[in-house]
Parts: C-alpha cells; structure tokens; sequence
C-alpha cells in the first residue's frame, strides 16, 4: 500500500471516527499513529512522531498567546461587564427600530473583542438580553436570533480564539490576523443591525411595535368618536421599563455614570489592540497585558474570590482540551506532509482548469457542511494544513483566505444539527425556549452571514486594507 493511499484512508478514517462521536483529539492521534505505523512499519519511529509533537509541538513562545486570552475572557465573563456593554449599547439605539436587538448586536460584538469566544457570549447575553427583550414585546425568535447570531461576532472581532489557532496552524502572524477582523466584524455587526431594522419596518410587531401602534389607533379612534375619550377604551399595559446591567431600568441610568461604567473595558480594549497595532506587544504580549488588565477591570466591577477561581478553572479545562487538539493536530498535518497527499491535492488543482474563486467557494462549501457536524476548532485543525498550502500556491491572500475561513467556519455555530451557539443558550435559557425556536430564530441573520461572506469574498481589501498600513508591525 502506497503512502499516499495510507493517507487519504487516513481521512477517511478520522471523519468516520468523529462522525461516530469519538472526541476530535482521540481521532487525531489515532488515525495519526495509525498512519504513522502503516507508513514506517515501526514502533518506535511511530513513538518518536507521538513523543517528539507532544513536547516540542506546543513548546514555542507563541503557544502562550492561547491560555492568556483564555483567561482574559474567563475573567471578563465573570464580571457584570457584558452587562454593562449592554446598557451603553442601549442608551444609543434605543430611539432607534429594533433597538434593544442592536443593542444585544453592539453589546456582543464589544465583548467578543475581551473573550474571543462566541459560545461564552451567546450563553451571557441569552440571560442578559433576551428576557429584555421579550419583556418590551419583540418577537421571542427574533430575540434568540439577534443574541445566537451576534455571537459568533466573538471570534471574528479580535482577539479571537480561532484566529489564534489559525496563525498557528498555518504560520500566519496572529497579529495581522487580528488587525484584519476589524472591518469584517465592523461590517457584519452593521449588516446585522441592517437586517433588524428592516424586519422591524417589514413587520413591526417583531420588534415590539404592533402594540404601541395598537395603543395610537384606538386612543386616535375614541378621541374622533363624539363624545368618546381617550379613556373610555381600557389602555393596553405599558410595556414594563427595560432592565438592563444590575437591574436598574434603563430609563433612569444617567448617561454618564453607563459610560463611566463601560469605559474600564473599552480602555481594555484599546490597550490591547492598540498594542498591538503600535507594534509594542507582540500577540503574546498582549495576551499577558491583556489578562492582567481584565482581571484588574473584573475586580473593579465586583469580581471576587469565586469568580476568580472558576475563571481558573474553566480556562485549566479549556487551555487542556486545545493543547491536546493541537498536538492531534500536528501529528496529524506531519503524516499528510509524508504521505504526499497535501502535495498531490495542490498538483490537482493547479493543474486543473479551477479558477482561485473556484477553488476558494469549494473549500467554503466543504466548510459549511462540516459546520453542520463538528466544532469550529476542530474544522480548522482538520482543513487549515489541506486548504493553506493550495492557497498559497495559487497565489491568494493568506490573510484574506484566513478571515473568509473563520467566518465560513462560525456559520457552523448557527446550523443544525450541532450549533453550538444554539445549544449554549438553550443550556442557559432552560424551559423558556426549545433548541428549534432559536434554530429559527437564526435564519434572518444566518441569511446576513452568507451576504457578508459574499461581500468579503468579492472584496478582500476589506479584509486586507488595514493590515496593510501597519505592515511590520504585526510580527508573531
């Protein structure tokens, strides 16, 4: 048996194993040492595969980027900060139609730029947002859509977990890859907030409208009556004032004291981003800048000893589960490199009579189904070493693909059978709401993610324009 034939078995085994709910890790490090041994016919080269990724795979200082945003989003998440995202985002959109949804939108999108996990944000502003909403008369599967969709916000605006693992895996600075989702996250916030003011003006009642549109008509109706009143009809209820942050109606949050509130995050922000931007951190600096500010910031907001545990212990698990993804996945791409299947895959298509944007809209279609069984990681960890090696080949942006990718891939969090997005907030929310309403409350802005992908695919300098001006700056 050939060694490229060992490989494609290779594949084939390890998206039968996963399909068959074996953990991702445990599939990439058997089919790899399996691979490995078939390839070699020896046990100990096989064992020097396992032992020589294991300790040196994970080793190089950029490594540490990954368990210091880690915990720079564990600690913000146990800290009323979304909370009080939420309350500067409504005091600007509230005049506007389907205001509290762009709120949740803004809200999400700012704290995804301090966890860089969507998953965290759609479990946060299902508690946070939705009951908000529902209280002012949105429809309830619009709710559960703003939130599950602006989610995904969190890994695309920076600094993103999955785009963490991206530079890694494909040796791309992490740095520019963080510049870069700027504008696309920018965009796809606007186009969000885009597809909720036209659902509101298509249909008003979605967003809470129809019943004080109801409350005018009659009041209008009885007034023209003679010798009617604007109190001979029995009012409809007032629509209970919004609670937002810790419970204090947002109609009587002064505007400079939710500022006061937000500003601590948003100088977070500035101070790592802007970091990096400036070139004085690297991304592993940052991380580090980053975690210690935010756990600063957390005990400010009312963070103490039992948040600050369990934002250990959640990112001990996490940190663990990646570190071991990673190892499974660069015995994998060693075993492909050998067999010569990556090789052969970028022969066959720069041979064939594919254009780029061809090849770019196969790997997305190949994306978007596997979104549909798997996680955004382990997506990455299994396509990124087939995918960049063509793509470079032919010539594309490796920037610009890497965004186009993550944002392919985060559509996976939306689409059944396994949004993982989806099944956080139905983890959170309990009896309130079924896993199939907030699967329908996705479709809208699932709709919104293809049209951005498009866009994105159309013009890649909105993705590369403003790496571009910094350049040099963005090593690591």
């Amino acid at each position: 048996m050939s060694d490229l034939t060992i490989g494609v078995l290779a594949v084939v085994l390890l998206f039968a194993m996963v399909i068959g709910g074996i953990p991702i890790a445990v599939s990439l490090i058997t089919t790899s040492l399996l691979g490995s041994y078939l390839m070699s016919g020896s046990i100990e080269q096989t064992g020097l595969l396992a032992s020589n990724t294991a300790i040196g795979g994970v080793q190089n200082y950029i490594f540490a980027v990954i368990p210091l945003f880690i915990l720079m989003g564990g600690f913000m998440s146990h800290s009323p900060a979304a909370g009080y995202l939420f309350d500067v985002a409504l005091l600007g959109t509230r005049r506007m139609i389907g205001g509290l949804a762009s709120a949740t939108v803004f809200a999400n999108g700012i704290f995804g730029a301090v966890t860089g996990v969507s998953v965290a944000s759609a479990a946060i502003f299902a508690r946070i947002a939705v009951p908000q909403m529902v209280d002012r008369g949105y429809d309830k599967k619009l709710a559960l859509g703003a939130v599950a969709g602006s989610s995904v916000l969190g890994m695309l605006i920076p600094p993103s977990l999955l785009m963490i693992l991206y530079g890694i895996l494909a040796n791309v600075s992490i740095g520019a890859l963080f510049i870069a989702g700027i504008v696309p996250g920018i965009l796809l916030s606007l186009m969000y907030v885009l597809t909720i003011t036209v659902l509101g003006l298509a249909r008003p009642a979605l967003v809470g409208r129809g019943a004080q549109a109801t409350r005018v008509a009659e009041s209008a109706l009885v007034a023209a009556t003679p010798g009617g009143s604007a109190g001979s009809v029995p009012p409809h209820p007032a629509p209970a004032p919004t609670r937002v942050g810790k419970g204090v109606p947002v109609e009587e949050i002064p505007a400079g004291r939710a500022l006061a509130r937000a500003i601590p995050v948003g100088l977070l922000i500035a101070l790592v981003l802007g970091g990096i931007w400036a070139g004085s951190f690297t991304p592993t600096e940052a991380a580090g800048v980053g975690a210690v500010g935010a756990l600063v910031v957390a005990f400010g907001h009312g963070m103490r000893g039992l948040g600050l545990m369990d934002s250990f212990r959640e990112a001990a698990v996490s940190i663990g589960s990646i570190m071991l993804l990673l190892i499974g996945a660069q015995m994998f791409s060693r075993v492909l490199a050998r067999s010569g299947m990556v090789g052969e895959l970028t022969s066959w298509v720069t041979n064939s009579s594919f254009t780029p944007l061809v090849v770019v809209l196969l790997f997305i279609l190949v994306l978007l189904i596997m979104g549909t069984i798997l996680d955004s990681s382990s997506i990455l960890l299994i396509m990124v070493p087939l995918m960049v090696p063509v793509i470079m080949t032919i010539g594309l942006d490796p920037i610009w693909f890497a965004i186009v990718v993550i944002l392919a891939v985060e559509i996976g969090l939306l689409t059944p059978p396994f949004g993982m997005s989806v099944f956080a907030m139905s983890a959170v929310l309990g009896d309130r709401a079924t896993v199939s309403e907030i699967f329908i409350g996705t479709i809208p802005f699932l709709i919104t993610m293809v049209v951005t992908l498009g866009i994105l695919v159309a013009f890649p300098p909105l993705v590369t324009w403003l790496p571009s001006l910094i350049g040099g700056g963005l090593q690591g």
